[in-house]
């Protein structure tokens, strides 16, 4: 017999299925007599890594990486509407089970009104193929696992004069997962993943004044996740956040930003309820003329990127040099320290990773790129430390 959850999701879905089609249709309806541009971009990656399946059980390999996007927009800066498609797949040599594959859709709408007023919508496609492993002591267990995601989003902005701006913004989400299919047939197709929707609500109030912008916003993130497995695999939860912010930006190049506040988090079984001070701070300063200096450090919830069924507590500390000792070459190497607490599970994850990255461009519409990444792991509770190596060489292009 059908679960009542299980209706639900497929109405969600025929719903937004069919608001992404329709949006699509009026876009292209509505761009018949507008300027047209086109603009394509694309990259091809060989990678080298010492740690494929990225666990304590490092397996070096070499996989590709191919992405691409197509965008076409029509209008001016009072109106204009633009499709875009993008894609992107990995493929290694032999870790296979690793690798990934997903295509996105998406339509943008932007109209200026009188007196101030602009408005932005959004709709969004996305289907992925999403190649993992599951760990059975030194042995790995190749999963695949399909998901979609349907999204939408509508954002208002009014000048309400004196140099002061209020922006509007509401944003819904609805992801779903199919059923994880097992190396070989080994284990039967079973569902790991839940659905889940993430309805988010935002306001922000900003004044500027000469070089400064200050300023607060406020936000609401209302999660609702499928019941699955027991333990179950998530949990539904509710997210606000209040916050002040300032910004400067000078003449000679010296951009602060600085945001200081609070999170609420809460999940709807009440095993975790708590606020906690929730900051970004980002700063960047051009010296000696063709080299730049950014650092930057935050600290928030972090929910859509977890391991943990409800949330983590991340605070993250980056520092980045860039430099261009010629027109055509620019150079980078930066070093960040990542601490994520697991809310439930109580574990932390402490990532210290470092970076250097050097882009030439061969014309005005294509670069080589080549990077190294090096990140070292250590999670506390299961105590186990991984060291991954990434390099990576490549050619990205813009058309």
């Amino acid at each position: 017999m059908a679960q009542p959850g299980n209706a639900r999701s497929r109405h969600r879905r025929r719903n937004m299925a069919r608001l992404t089609g329709a949006g699509l249709l009026l876009a292209l309806a509505a761009t018949a007599g507008h300027a047209e541009e086109t603009v394509a971009t694309g990259s091809v990656e060989r990678h080298w890594t010492n740690n494929a399946l990225d666990s304590e059980f490092a397996i070096a390999d070499w996989y590709a990486l191919l992405r691409g996007s197509l965008r076409r927009s029509w209008g001016d800066a009072d109106a204009n509407i633009a499709l875009e498609a993008e894609f992107q797949a990995t493929r290694h040599d032999v870790v296979t089970i690793e690798d990934d594959r997903a295509a996105a859709v998406s339509a943008a709408l932007f109209r200026r009104l009188p007196g101030g007023v602009e408005l932005r919508g959004s709709l969004t496609y996305r289907a992925s193929s999403e190649g993992d492993e599951l760990q059975i002591g030194p042995l790995a267990l190749g999963t695949r696992t399909p998901k979609q995601v349907f999204g939408a989003g509508l954002q208002a902005g009014f000048d309400l004069g004196n140099a002061t701006s209020l922006i509007l913004e509401a944003a819904d989400s609805f992801e779903t997962a199919g059923a994880t299919r097992f190396q070989s047939g080994l284990l039967p197709a079973t569902r790991l993943e839940p659905d889940r929707n993430r309805l988010q609500f935002s306001a922000r109030l900003t004044r500027t004044l000469g070089a400064f912008a200050f300023g607060g916003s406020a936000s609401a993130l209302l999660a609702s996740v499928e019941r699955l497995g027991v333990p179950p695999a998530a949990l539904p939860f509710s997210q606000y956040g209040l916050r002040g912010e300032l910004a400067y930006s000078g003449a000679d190049g010296t951009r602060l930003g600085l945001a200081l506040g609070a999170e609420w988090l809460g999940d709807r079984d009440g095993l975790y309820r708590r606020a906690r001070p929730a900051w970004h701070v980002a700063a960047a300063r051009p010296l000696l003329g063709r080299v730049e200096l950014r650092a930057s450090h935050f600290g928030r919830y972090e929910s859509a990127d977890s391991d943990d069924p409800l949330a983590s507590w991340l605070r993250r500390a980056e520092l980045e040099i860039a430099l261009k000792p010629r027109e055509r070459l620019k150079l980078a190497a930066g070093l960040a320290c990542q601490v994520k607490e697991n809310l439930l599970f109580e574990n932390k994850e402490r990532t210290r990773s470092l970076f250097a990255e050097a882009v030439y461009d061969t014309s005005a519409h294509a670069a080589l790129v080549l990077r190294v990444d090096l990140s070292r792991t250590f999670k506390t509770v299961i105590d186990t430390r991984q060291a991954t190596t990434d390099v990576f060489f490549g050619l990205r292009s813009r058309i």
